[in-house]
């Protein structure tokens, strides 16, 4: 009996050093401490049986692109991207000189998944000067493959690189350490995943084409994210005592980043012209309107009018920005604000477009019909 029970205490307790347990999880639904075992993904919490999975950092499929470019190929690149182009100074190659050029591996998230749903809402249609909306109901499928910088890229300004035809091999670290310096992951997962996902919706949805947006509903499905290491040279060169850096892709060699001095002669030619033309486009049609105010006569002011202030801002922006000109593959723009926000209701990106044009017009429409007033009446 004693031998009985003495074994049966030395099966549990080779049983207990066989099963390791880990403790201090933390339920996320209730918020209930559990101990959970060794080997174990997918279990309900205790207390209130939600199904939950682990998954830590290393459980991230991680990759890396092999470099195909030399440092003396990635130099004669950046000088090649010098010399391009008319809005850069006009000695910036014969004068830049190369301080230092270096291999980086930088980590991108490479995120994918299906879209599929459904966008309700109404598409605009105009016919003999008069404008219906037409109910539409809109099925969207589609997949999205995207890359996020893992890691603080604001020093490089590489946002995304493009992987599409690269080859991806398993990562290896050591391999990659004495190849160039290594970024480390600084983002987490759960947060680039849930940005990334509603990227992809507000994607769909605008997929749908449509005017007005009165209900849509997404679902993902095949959603797969990976950490993908990703060569880029970094080449950092002097002009007149100033320096500037361009990064240049790697894997296929195109300029994903580049700053570099601009041309004071290309501004002040593009600033000047482009407000002439833009202030003639704007204004010059205005004269015509004493004759007639026909239909015809007033859509082409109307054209003219939003031309002429679509070139005076490109030339504004020219003149004001072209001290510097910023290039690259891996710039991504700035979103502008929530069109819920902006608008008080929801819009489609064409319709957001529309009004922000209209907005910019108003001003100016208004001055030239207080014009075209004035011109009339002296006629009269």
């Amino acid at each position: 009996m004693q031998s009985s029970s003495s074994a049966e205490v030395t099966q549990e307790a080779i049983k207990l050093k066989k099963e390791k347990v880990i403790k201090g999880i933390t339920c996320p639904s209730c918020g209930g401490s559990l101990d959970l075992k060794e080997g174990m993904k997918v279990f309900n919490c205790q207390y209130c049986g939600t199904l939950l999975k682990a998954r830590g950092d290393a459980g991230i499929l991680k990759f890396y692109v092999p470099k195909k470019l030399k440092r003396d190929d990635a130099i004669n690149r950046t000088f090649r991207w010098l010399d391009e182009g008319m809005s850069k100074a006009k000695d910036l190659k014969s004068l830049s000189k190369v301080e230092d050029a270096f291999l980086v591996y930088i980590p991108f998230w490479r995120v994918r998944a299906d879209v599929v749903g459904w966008v309700f809402g109404q598409k605009k249609q105009t016919s003999n000067n008069r404008t219906t909306y037409i109910d539409k109901e809109i099925k969207i499928q589609n997949s999205f493959d995207t890359t996020v910088a893992a890691c603080d890229t604001a020093e490089l300004g590489v946002k995304k690189v493009n992987l599409s035809g690269d080859e991806i091999k398993p990562v290896n670290f050591e391999e990659l350490q004495l190849e160039g310096m290594l970024f480390n992951i600084v983002s987490s997962e759960k947060e680039i995943t849930e940005k990334t996902f509603e990227n992809f919706k507000a994607q769909a949805r605008a997929m749908g084409n449509l005017d007005r947006i009165t209900f849509s509903k997404f679902d993902m499905v095949r959603e797969s994210v990976s950490i993908v290491y990703y060569p880029l040279w970094v080449v950092r060169y002097n002009y007149k005592n100033r320096t500037y850096q361009v990064v240049i892709d790697g894997e296929d060699g195109s300029v994903c980043y580049g700053k570099a001095p601009g041309s004071n002669l290309f501004r002040a030619v593009t600033g000047i012209l482009g407000t002439a033309v833009g202030m003639f486009l704007a204004t010059f049609f205005e004269a015509f309107m004493i004759f007639g105010m026909d239909k015809g006569t007033i859509a082409v002011y109307i054209f003219c009018l939003i031309a002429g202030i679509f070139i005076m801002k490109w030339a504004y922006k020219k003149f004001r920005y072209g001290g510097e000109v910023v290039e690259g593959t891996g710039i991504v723009e700035e979103k502008q604000e929530n069109l819920v926000s902006k608008y008080g209701f929801t819009v489609s990106d064409k319709t957001a477009a529309t009004m922000d044009v209209a907005k910019n017009v108003l001003g100016t429409v208004a001055a030239g019909t207080i014009l075209g007033s004035i011109l009339n009446n002296n006629n009269d």
